[in-house]
């Protein structure tokens, strides 16, 4: 048996038509429709994911921009910070470590290296304009960091060193022992008792008996004794500076002076006399570095003195040709 057929009019063809073509062709309008409905979808979507920004994301551009424009500030006061310390740095060479006698920092010290792999290769995920600055600033503040520890490092050196430059300083034999003219010094002279010429190891300082000696620098009592031609004598021991005091020809020490004992520069340890192989009441004053050899107490003197009393100092510790012991 044959299946029932339906039709209908199409008013645009002025015919009847089969329903199921009608249908068919009206399945097609929708699928075609449908899908142009997908692509335009899928079409705008993608422009506003690519063109229209949405206000959390206008936020967070304009945050990024102020974020990358306060870092490039900061990268510009970390290069300024590194001028001045490089400032800093010729300074401690040039100054400070030449008149401490420091040895200089050398040149691969003071220069950053990095070797081995790319230290900053993590920023380069980020774009080309942000990898740049950051890997900029991590690298002045890499360069900082190393500066300002070098100069803490080098600093605290100085400070030690200073320290012990201003302890020689104070234990410097800088000071006359005793105050009185300058009758003989340091050099070749004829010995009044003994009728010999001979080396004359110190200075002869004319005083009347009793005239009070003291420390021409900070150090310790090495010696109390007598004896050697020298009579009462002490010696004081300056470790830091490295030398040796000694004070002869005395009439009598200070009360309780004792070997050990802690005396500072200006400190009274003694009486000037005529003890020993001496001619007439004075002070013989020698100056010895450690290892026993005697120096000019003269070229100690300069510290305290003016360029002209050094100089009538100098004349007079030259003049004359017999010493007093």
């Amino acid at each position: 048996m044959a299946k029932n057929r339906y039709y209908t009019y199409d008013h645009e063809a002025c015919a009847f038509v089969e329903l199921k073509d009608r249908m068919r062709r009206l399945r097609i309008q929708v699928a075609a429709i449908a899908s142009l409905a997908i692509v335009l979808a899928l079409v705008l979507t993608w422009g506003i994911d690519h063109y229209v920004e949405t206000p959390q994301e206008m936020s967070l551009k304009a945050e990024n921009a102020v974020l990358q424009a306060q870092l490039r500030d900061v990268v510009e006061r970390m290069e300024q910070a590194a001028v001045r310390l490089d400032k800093l740095a010729e300074t401690d060479q040039d100054l400070y470590r030449s008149l401490l006698e420091a040895e200089p920092i050398s040149d691969d010290v003071r220069q950053l290296g990095v070797g081995g792999a790319d230290p900053y290769a993590e920023f380069d995920r980020y774009s080309p304009s942000a990898a740049s600055l950051l890997r900029t600033s991590s690298r002045q503040l890499d360069r900082l960091e190393h500066q300002m520890n070098l100069q803490r490092d080098s600093y605290r050196e100085l400070e030690l060193l200073a320290g012990q430059h201003a302890l020689q300083l104070e234990e410097l034999p800088a000071i006359l022992p005793t105050d009185g003219p300058v009758v003989s010094g340091y050099g070749l002279r004829d010995h009044p008792i003994l009728k010999i010429r001979r080396m004359h190891y110190g200075l002869d300082i004319q005083v009347a008996r009793g005239t009070p000696v003291v420390a021409s620098g900070n150090g310790v009592v090495q010696e109390v004794g007598r004896g050697n031609g020298f009579g009462n004598y002490v010696k004081v021991e300056h470790a830091d500076a490295g030398y040796v005091t000694l004070y002869a020809h005395l009439s009598r020490f200070a009360d309780g002076l004792r070997k050990g004992q802690i005396v500072n520069r200006g400190d009274l340890i003694a009486f000037s006399g005529n003890s020993g192989l001496s001619k007439a009441p004075h002070l013989h004053y020698e100056v010895h570095d450690m290892s026993g050899r005697a120096l000019n107490p003269v070229y100690f003197f300069a510290p305290s003195m003016t360029p002209v009393e050094y100089q009538e100092l100098l004349k007079q510790s030259e003049q004359g040709s017999i010493s007093f012991d």
